[in-house]
């Protein structure tokens, strides 16, 4: 057990129970949330009055942030309130860019960076079993394995450098939200000719055409018309997946197909950002009524 102070900033959907699962596993813990911090709080965690104050008093400390401007925000606070030989775990989904800036501006106060998305959705955070990949020294790696492993049932270390974490998270994303699109289409399609969906579902998950989507993700909140309770709204998504189009453009690799399910996914978010994204699924299906 190590007895170095963890720091946990944002208590989101995700963050909340990600402190959670990490201070159950015995770490001393201090956490901060702009939006309120007392009720969101772990049982037993020391509650920080200030982003400040997290970064001033923990050794390691990890990131969970709605958007990349509230990431970069708080990264730019921890540069200058945080002290030379701490780490800073960026679990949020930024982009390869921006990570590589977070580093480059942690770097100049002397603080470590471990660029460290999550898979999984909220469902998965609350169990406590997220995929995390992680990119970064090995020292830093090391260092921050306490806390990453309290929230994460694996730990990937994709690489050496800020940004490389991100970009295994925007390949995953872009696999996984673009086939809310295919599996919906294909769904509407099946119960267009009177299939039941939950019999789709159960016969899709034991042969070829299988995925998060039909294994996980629709049965849990589609099937069940539970469309509201992932945890993941609609303009989340739309970044997500955007993430993987615009670097794929920059870069000039293959997106046709991918490209196709963004435009579908920035139609379902402009027309409302915040419905969570399993509405997707009428969405789609409704489309052409």
């Amino acid at each position: 057990m190590t007895d170095e102070v963890f720091g946990f900033i944002g208590l989101g959907n995700m963050g909340q129970p990600m402190a959670r699962n990490a201070k159950a596993k015995g770490l001393a813990m201090i956490v901060h949330d702009l939006a309120g911090t007392a009720d969101r709080a772990p049982e037993g965690a020391e509650i920080a009055q200030s982003n400040g104050e997290v970064a001033r008093r923990a050794a390691v400390i990890a990131l969970s942030l709605p958007t990349v401007d509230a990431n970069r925000a708080v990264v730019l606070e921890i540069a200058e309130a945080g002290h030379a030989g701490s780490v800073v775990v960026d679990t949020c989904t930024i982009g390869p860019e921006a990570a590589a800036e977070n580093a480059a501006i942690l770097k100049a106060a002397g603080i470590d960076y471990v660029d460290s998305p999550v898979s999984g959705l909220k469902f998965r955070a609350e169990d406590g079993t997220l995929a995390s990949m992680a990119a970064g020294s090995a020292e830093a790696v090391e260092r921050a394995r306490p806390l990453i492993e309290g929230y994460s049932r694996v730990l990937y270390h994709v690489g050496p450098d800020a940004g490389q974490g991100q970009r295994m998270k925007v390949v995953n994303n872009a696999l996984c939200i673009s086939a809310y699109v295919t599996t919906s289409e294909a769904l509407a399609y099946g119960e267009n000719g009177g299939l039941d969906i939950n019999t789709m579902l159960e016969v899709v998950n034991a042969s070829s055409g299988q995925n998060f989507a039909t294994l996980q993700i629709f049965p849990k909140y589609v099937a069940t018309s539970q469309y509201d309770d992932s945890g993941a709204q609609a303009h989340i998504v739309k970044k997500d997946i955007g993430l993987f189009v615009s670097g794929s453009n920059g870069e000039g690799t293959p997106n046709a197909a991918i490209t196709k399910a963004y435009e579908v996914i920035a139609e379902f978010s402009e027309a409302d950002p915040l419905q969570d994204q399993m509405r997707i699924y009428p969405f789609v299906r409704d489309s052409n009524k």
